[in-house]
């Protein structure tokens, strides 16, 4: 029996494990399945919602095309359907281009009840009042930023483009198509001297907070890190003297992600790209970025 048509009933689609049943029952009957699924073949708790929507949404649009589509499907076979269409590995790219601003803010906190509350006993903190309220100031400075340059760029559209592309997930291809000229001109036109300005103005938000007196004469110009901190070390000159927990610490928290755990322990081993590619069996070409946000994660535990 196909989908009823009639707009007074409600569609029903046959399948071979519960008979006849509309959406919301299949939906019902899924969701918690393929979640489950889902977990085990490394897609994290962050990413879950939207797979299973995604998913979910191309088995929807599968059936209205074909309504009898999972009369001759079984259940286990209709969650790695919605599995297949998932598109984690979009995801994943999307969040390889990006350091998320959450991850990094959070990771000062160091999980302790304490840091957002108003007590004044911070956990290794400069500030003495609550840490939400640094949250407060930092959007504020975001979107003082982003007024000012949305302001400036008012007038012309392409420039908007760039920095709604700078700002966001959109792709570079799909954002030159909607300023309406070739990817690399654009880019090299417009995104650059835009990306300019986003990085100055963000500087200076940083100084505002942070006064550092200038060099003097003849004095050489250290580093970021040695500036932030005198007794920096690398995170593999740390891991070497012994400092090993915070690395085997991002192995187990990413041991579910095969690409990223790989390339993490590949990190810790001192392989190069093409080493730790073909020592997983992944492409070179594609393992290198991998690769980079490995070693970022890495800075950032041993920060």
């Amino acid at each position: 029996m196909s989908a009823s048509q009639s707009p007074l009933q409600v569609a029903v689609y046959p399948t071979s494990w519960a008979g006849e049943v509309p959406f919301e029952q299949l939906y019902a009957d899924l969701a918690a399945y393929a979640t489950n699924v889902m977990k085990r073949n490394g897609i994290q708790p962050h990413q879950l919602d939207e797979c299973l929507q995604i998913g979910i949404m191309a088995l929807w649009e599968q059936l209205a095309a074909q309504p009898d589509f999972l009369t001759e499907k079984t259940r286990r076979q209709t969650v790695f359907f919605i599995l297949a269409r998932c598109k984690i590995s979009t995801l994943r790219d999307q969040e390889g281009r990006y350091d998320r601003l959450e991850p990094l803010v959070a990771a000062e906190w160091r999980g302790n009840g304490d840091e957002f509350v108003i007590t004044g006993l911070e956990h290794h903190r400069n500030e003495t009042w609550a840490a939400w309220a640094t949250q407060v100031d930092m959007r504020a400075d975001i979107e003082r930023i982003m007024h000012k340059l949305a302001t400036k760029y008012a007038q012309s559209f392409k420039h908007l483009v760039a920095l709604y592309f700078l700002t966001t997930e959109v792709s570079r291809k799909d954002a030159a198509a909607l300023a309406g000229m070739d990817s690399w001109r654009w880019y090299q036109r417009f995104v650059l001297p835009v990306q300019a300005d986003l990085r100055y103005e963000f500087a200076q938000v940083f100084l505002e907070q942070h006064a550092y007196p200038p060099p003097a004469n003849g004095e050489p110009i250290v580093s970021a890190p040695a500036r932030r901190c005198p007794a920096y070390r690398s995170w593999r000159e740390q891991y070497q003297r012994g400092h090993t927990s915070p690395a085997e610490a991002l192995v187990v928290t990413y041991r579910d992600t095969p690409c990223i755990g790989a390339a993490i322990q590949a990190q810790i081993d001192g392989k190069s790209y093409a080493a730790a590619a073909e020592a997983h069996g992944r492409k070179a070409s594609t393992f290198r970025k991998h690769m980079k946000r490995a070693s970022r994660l890495l800075d950032a535990a041993y920060a």
